[in-house]
């Protein structure tokens, strides 16, 4: 299977119709089956749509899918190009004044989709609110479950930022009874900084950039992008995560100029893993 990940950075971008199609057409070229998407916006005053059979609806979700919704935009050009994709959004927080932010996961194959409160707060008008989204898939050989993850920075105070949301994920896939778990987004946390949030993800959790037999590329942002306005490095702190060993075959960075154009202040990552 492969699998892709991307902060798209959304609306916020320049020419950002053009470098959703980019997206699109990169995905369709590639045959990518799970797509795990962050900063997925939507306009606060745009008009509420119904969904259709390939949106998979999370119960009580308290903000419903709009019409300019960046991941259903996605998803329609997909379509249009004969490509169907399941797809399930949830909202963290209000961005920009302007937009609700949120997650999103979309599949070839159909999902229980599930969106998770990891922060302490729960109120869109606060930038720290965060909602992770899971997809449950319940028809493979082994159940998988994938998470879309935009994480907080770490905080010294472990009662939020990046600890407490952890915990609060560790929590929940606690009581799933099974199985593998593969996270995949934007986790805030450099790989190079060993003693905070990465060092606590791989406690129980494995990178796949450290499985791949095949790997190009690593770091993820170019120096400083929004949330690290005064960095002078690149980092990777976009990453996929397993919670069981698993035969990646390749992990590559992409939307990086070298494989695929640049769609956003992050690039993505994609891996192939073997059956």
């Amino acid at each position: 299977m492969k699998f892709v990940s991307l902060n798209t950075h959304s609306w916020m971008e320049e020419d950002a119709l053009n470098k959703l199609k980019e997206t699109a057409d990169f995905l369709i070229n590639q045959d990518i089956d799970v797509i795990a998407l962050q900063e997925i916006n939507q306009r606060i005053d745009a008009e509420e749509i119904g969904s259709d059979s390939f949106y998979c609806a999370i119960e009580g979700q308290q903000i419903n899918v709009k019409k300019d919704n960046y991941a259903r935009e996605l998803v329609l050009y997909l379509r249009e190009k004969g490509y169907n994709y399941y797809w399930s959004w949830a909202c963290s927080h209000i961005g920009y004044d302007i937009y609700d932010e949120g997650s999103a996961i979309l599949s070839k194959q159909p999902f229980e989709a599930e969106s998770l409160l990891v922060s302490p707060m729960d109120d869109p008008t606060d930038y720290h609110t965060r909602q992770l989204v899971l997809a449950h898939f319940k028809n493979e050989e082994v159940p998988l479950t994938v998470a879309s993850c935009h994480f907080s920075w770490w905080s010294e105070d472990k009662q939020e930022g990046f600890y407490y949301e952890w915990e609060q994920l560790l929590s929940r896939l606690s009581q799933l009874p099974h199985h593998q778990v593969m996270l995949f987004g934007d986790f805030n946390a450099p790989a190079h900084i060993k003693d905070e949030g990465y060092s606590l993800v791989t406690e129980t959790f494995t990178d796949v950039f450290e499985l791949a037999a095949k790997k190009e590329g690593s770091f993820t942002v170019d120096e400083n992008i929004d949330g690290w306005a005064d960095n002078k490095e690149k980092l990777r702190i976009d990453f996929g995560f397993v919670l069981k060993s698993m035969n990646v075959l390749s992990y590559q960075v992409i939307f990086n100029d070298i494989m695929g154009s640049i769609v956003s202040d992050h690039f993505g990552i994609m891996i192939e893993t073997a059956p």
